[in-house]
This record gives structure tokens, C-alpha cells and sequence, in this order.
């Protein structure tokens, strides 16, 4: 193996590593939310991102929130891994809230409603695409402003559902997405192997 290709197998084991962390940390923080009640699901109006994110707030430290438009001081252009620039509903450089964690990674906030459903109520026939009846998601950049910037790599994408964050898929084939496609499948590969089949290190609460 040579050394540039060492290198690059090293990072993308950090940028999985720093993803679960990250992973756990927002469901910690959620857990936290519910027990002050002030969780997004209780508090947010539909559509309102600003709340969903302002919530977390509480919970995590942070260094910036941002609210303009990028780049800024919690995001920069960023790409998917096809390098396709926008994806159906989820923009990587959509004007969503976002902040920056003191840890140095970033989360851009996408509010929907509370009206959506459980893992276990998930229809995978009739929410394929990664939809998931979801009540919001999250794009979380691992290294914040630094490269490379780029969905399945540096940057992955969780949804929100009533109990907690939950991976993020794309397509019935999430191994192909991963590999060549957008990336926003590699969130569900990296956490629990792909698609629906959440197991119970990734279920944080019944």
C-alpha cells in the first residue's frame, strides 16, 4: 500500500469515527432535551429551523451559530460525492440554521414536523428514497469548514424521527450510493450496515 493511499484509508477511518461520536452525541443531547421538556418536537412549529437548531443549543457547546447564507463560520460550499451539487430536498449549500461545535464540527438544521413516525413504523415501500416520514434532518460536517467537504466522506446526513436520529439513506442500494453515488447512504453503512435494519446500539430510546 502506498504511503498517499495509507493516508487517505487513515483519514476516512477518523471521519467514521468522529461521525459516530457525533452520532451519539446528538441523540445524547436529545435524550437531555426530552427530560427538560423542551425537546424540538415538543416546541418547534412545522418548517421552523431555527427552533429545531436553537434547541440544541442548550445542550452542546458551541463556538458560532450561523444563520447566513455560506460560506460561514460553520460551513462552506460543499459537494456530494458524485459531485452533484444539490439532491432532491437535501441542498448541502442550502441556507438552513447551523452551528459550530466547540469540538470543531458543524450541524445544519432542517425542521419538517412533529407529526412523523417511529424506527419501528418505518414503511420501507412506501418511503423509499430516504424519506422515512421524517419529522427533520441533520447535515453534519465532522471537520467543520476544513476539506474535504464532501457527503459520504467528511459530511453525512441523520433524520429525525420520534425517538431519536436515525441514519440517513438514499436509495434500495445504499451500498452502490455509497461507493459512486451521492454519499448520504454511507451515513446507514457506517452506523448499522444500511437501510431500516436499525439494531439496538443505534436505537438510543423505545
Amino acid at each position: 500500500m502506498t504511503i498517499p493511499t495509507l493516508m487517505a484509508k487513515i483519514q476516512e477511518i477518523s471521519y467514521k469515527s468522529q461521525y459516530k461520536k457525533i452520532f451519539s452525541e446528538l441523540n445524547q443531547a436529545l435524550r437531555l432535551l426530552e427530560e427538560d421538556d423542551s425537546s424540538p418536537l415538543l416546541l418547534c412549529k412545522s418548517m421552523d429551523d431555527k427552533c429545531f437548531r436553537d434547541q440544541f443549543v442548550k445542550k452542546i457547546k458551541i463556538s458560532h451559530i450561523c444563520n447566513e447564507a455560506i460560506p460561514n463560520k460553520c460551513q462552506v460550499k460543499s459537494k456530494y460525492l458524485n459531485n452533484t451539487e444539490q439532491v432532491l430536498k437535501t441542498n448541502v449549500n442550502g441556507k438552513w440554521p447551523a452551528f459550530m461545535a466547540l469540538r470543531g464540527y458543524s450541524v445544519k438544521f432542517r425542521y419538517h414536523y412533529n407529526n412523523c413516525v417511529t424506527y419501528d413504523e418505518l414503511d420501507k415501500v412506501n418511503n423509499l428514497n430516504g424519506n422515512l416520514n421524517s419529522c427533520g434532518w441533520v447535515q453534519v460536517d465532522v471537520n467543520g469548514l476544513s476539506g474535504p467537504n464532501q457527503v459520504g466522506k467528511d459530511i453525512f446526513f441523520l433524520v429525525l424521527m420520534q425517538n431519536g436520529f436515525a441514519t440517513r439513506f438514499y436509495t434500495d442500494n445504499p451500498i452502490n450510493d455509497c461507493k459512486k453515488g451521492t454519499g448520504i447512504s454511507c451515513s446507514s453503512l457506517y452506523i448499522n450496515g444500511g437501510g431500516l435494519n436499525f439494531n439496538e446500539e443505534q436505537t438510543p430510546h423505545k
